[in-house]
């Protein structure tokens, strides 16, 4: 398993200096010709202690969201490159997207809803889906209104017409409480491994909050997925070659 540090993800707090979310990660694998990005929040304390030090994830949003000031932490235009994601779940039929018991979504095929009825552990392996898994499964998982489309898009990525897109947790308790690994997995990006070369960034905030309080906590910041190819990144460290010896 490879583990990767996002570029780009310093943690912006709003809160006060003792916030417990420290940023984002992301780990990479390749399964089946795939690979498979799980972003995580990650935070200083877990879910497991008193109420003063413990969090719960509330949800997900502004994904992709232009930030015309951005903090340094976050890119001006939102997102840039192309997501390439790709589903697994090939589900059709009827989809619960707004975590009320009844369906709202027919007919769909691949969903970006990470407790679609037709997915089985070996297909989520290999599957892009949106989660708040802490504790718990993490099946729970509704997207918010922001989706364009109530399942979002099938294929490709988050983009219009959903940007600014979010996710929370449909059926909230112990399952969304930031567990001993000091981190909640917050999506899973699928890819073809022959379409990785190429490099996708974008913005995204959480929602958490300290067990009994109601007082919301943000952390703000972008994720960067892709493996550039050898030959691009050389032709990177030459142009800055070129550049300090124009400069001297």
């Amino acid at each position: 398993m490879k583990s990767l540090a996002l570029i780009g993800a310093v943690a912006l707090i709003s809160s006060s200096a003792g916030a417990a979310f420290t940023g984002w990660t992301t780990e990479m694998t390749t399964v089946s010709g795939r690979n498979i990005y799980k972003i995580y929040a990650n935070f200083n304390t877990t879910g497991a202690g008193a109420n003063g030090s413990s969090q719960r994830v509330l949800n997900v949003f502004d994904f992709g969201k232009a930030d015309s000031t951005p903090e340094g932490n976050q890119i001006a235009a939102g997102s840039s490159g192309i997501m390439n994601a790709v589903h697994n779940d090939n589900f059709q039929g009827d989809v619960d997207s707004d975590g009320d018991g009844y369906p709202d979504v027919f007919g769909s095929m691949g969903t970006w809803v990470g407790d679609a009825a037709a997915m089985s552990t070996a297909q989520s392996a290999t599957d892009s889906f949106v989660t708040m898994q802490g504790i718990g499964n993490g099946w729970g998982t509704a997207l918010d209104p922001s989706f364009g489309t109530p399942y979002g898009p099938q294929a490709g990525g988050i983009s219009p017409p959903n940007t600014n897109a979010g996710w929370y947790d449909a059926t909230p308790g112990t399952q969304n409480l930031v567990g001993g690994t000091y981190r909640v997995r917050l999506m899973q990006i699928a890819r073809i491994a022959a379409d990785d070369n190429n490099l996708y960034t974008a913005n995204m905030t959480l929602g958490y909050a300290y067990l009994g309080s109601t007082v919301a906590q943000f952390g703000y910041g972008s994720f960067t997925i892709g493996q550039p190819a050898p030959g691009a990144i050389a032709l990177v460290g030459l142009a800055g070659l070129v550049g300090r010896r124009r400069r001297a």
